[in-house]
């Protein structure tokens, strides 16, 4: 049976690392990725100060980024090691839920997160989600081999595991330790007295524990400390079933962030609740609704403490629970010959949604400002001054027109670029002094904040649209209606 389960696991994993590098390098990076690029094409100097201005993300998957940064890669090569850490996610996922719940839910549940939208996007982005998650995972894993047979090697991979996840994602260090608190609970209750014995144990010395893991998270402590005191981001978004519906729907079956449940989401909330059941009155597997739903509500506690943008990646630690719960009520159905034909029809429906979805995503999930680049280096003269609407369009328009050292140089290291890529931040005013008179200029219309105004003012000039490009818009501005444009007298 363990060669059996054996196989059947490396079966799934190379299914979910074709689905991962399948077009990895077919869409440009959005502007999260675009800002990692940046700062890890930067001397070292450049990378440590970004790092520490931004604050909002621990610097281990930067890190990991910078040195692979050496090896020159393209674009989709940058992706690679989102695309390892996905998959070597959903064999640690499966091993462990197969560790508490049995084979044939660890094979259900590494199947289903395989095929995820939501997995399969971010083992694809150039971002510390992928590692995030997998850390989160793998120190389950590890907690759990160490109850099960306590020895010093194990307990330094749980610590490891811990401490490489706070370095990785800061919510996935929260709903880990959400997660883990229940799971020692559960096993502090366990009938396996050996186990209840390490639980016990390890509850009583926690404390020591997690001294060491502050300890070692001295260095970024006071960054941390000071990204969480700074003034939100945006304001707290209210709660609404609508906004519920849509965080669901980003971990049942959506290709993107912003649908809706439909039929489908119904099916995987139904089956969720079903698995929260079944979790509930099986002792060992409670710890999966802390995670699962105990993890969604606290990270929204999180997020009403301190806001931040409203956007559903933020649950993804806690969505990946939301698996597990689904992959409980399929196994017993696999696992019963009465119910097997009904339990693989299920299981087959659910991944001919993910495909479906998946579809959606591979066509068009993600943005692409590479045929607007080409554009402007066919069209535009290196001469010839470049405007945005705002500093997201312009930091998207440079790394593809100019490259991804654009930033360290235009902030000191090294010397400014020779091609100008210049943020009005929607004040039309600025044109004055930067457009030239008798030069012909750029305008790229994109991204957040919408100028209206500036939007309105450039409809005179000749647009061309790269709805790919997040719905931009670029204005040629021919000197010849500058004078009348600007307002300026003859």
């Amino acid at each position: 049976m363990l060669r059996r389960f054996k196989q059947a696991l490396a079966a799934i994993l190379l299914a979910a690392a074709a689905v991962r590098l399948l077009r990895v390098g077919h869409f440009s990076y959005g502007l999260d990725e675009i800002l990692q690029a940046y700062w890890i094409n930067g001397a070292w100097d450049f990378f440590w100060r970004s790092l520490r201005f931004d604050g909002f993300h621990p610097p281990l998957d930067y890190l990991v980024a910078k040195l692979i940064e050496t090896l020159h890669p393209t674009d989709a090569m940058r992706k690679i090691p989102a695309v390892v850490w996905g998959v070597c996610t959903v064999g640690v996922f499966g091993i462990f839920l197969a560790r508490r719940a049995g084979r044939a839910a660890g094979l259900t549940a590494a199947c289903l997160l395989a095929l995820a939208p939501f997995h399969v996007r971010f083992s694809q982005e150039l971002r510390p989600y992928s590692l995030g998650l997998f850390l989160m995972c793998l120190s389950l894993l590890s907690m759990d081999a160490y109850l099960d047979r306590p020895s010093a090697p194990r307990l330094a991979a749980l610590f490891l595991a811990c401490l490489a996840t706070a370095y990785a994602l800061y919510l996935a260090a929260a709903v880990l330790a959400l997660a883990a608190a229940a799971l020692l609970a559960d096993d502090a209750l366990s009938g396996d007295l050996l186990r209840r014995r390490s639980a016990h144990r390890f509850l009583a010395w926690s404390p020591v524990f997690i001294g060491a893991l502050w300890v070692a998270y001295l260095p970024w402590w006071p960054i941390a400390v000071a990204a969480a005191r700074r003034p939100p981001l945006a304001p707290p978004v209210p709660l609404s079933l609508s906004r519920t519906d849509r965080i669901l729907s980003y971990f049942a079956f959506a290709p993107d962030d912003g649908y809706r449940l439909g039929a489908s989401g119904l099916l995987f909330l139904a089956l969720a609740a079903v698995g929260a059941g079944l979790a509930v009155r099986r002792p060992g597997l409670r710890f999966l609704v802390a995670w699962s739903i105990g993890g969604l509500a606290f990270v929204e506690l999180l997020g009403r403490l301190h806001p931040h943008f409203d956007v559903s990646r933020r649950f993804l630690p806690a969505g990946a629970g939301l698996v597990a719960l689904v992959s409980l009520p399929l196994a017993e159905l696999l696992r019963r010959p009465v119910t097997r034909l009904a339990g693989a029809s299920l299981l087959a429906v659910i991944l001919v949604l993910d495909a479906r979805s998946l579809v959606v995503y591979f066509r068009e999930g993600r943005a692409d400002w590479r045929p607007l680049a080409d554009f402007l280096r066919r069209e535009a003269a290196p001469s010839e001054r470049i405007f945005t609407e705002n500093q997201y369009s312009q930091l998207c328009v440079a790394f593809y027109l100019v490259g991804p050292q654009w930033l360290s140089r235009e902030t000191g290291e090294g010397g400014r670029t020779s091609r100008p890529v210049l943020n009005l931040d929607g004040e039309i005013v600025r044109l004055t002094w930067s457009w030239k008179p008798g030069e012909r200029a750029w305008l790229v219309l994109a991204g957040e904040p919408r100028r209206e105004e500036l939007r309105k003012w450039a409809e005179r000039f000749p647009g061309f649209s790269f709805p790919r490009a997040e719905g931009a818009v670029l204005r040629r501005l021919d000197p010849a209606l500058r004078t009348e444009a600007l307002g300026m007298p003859r």
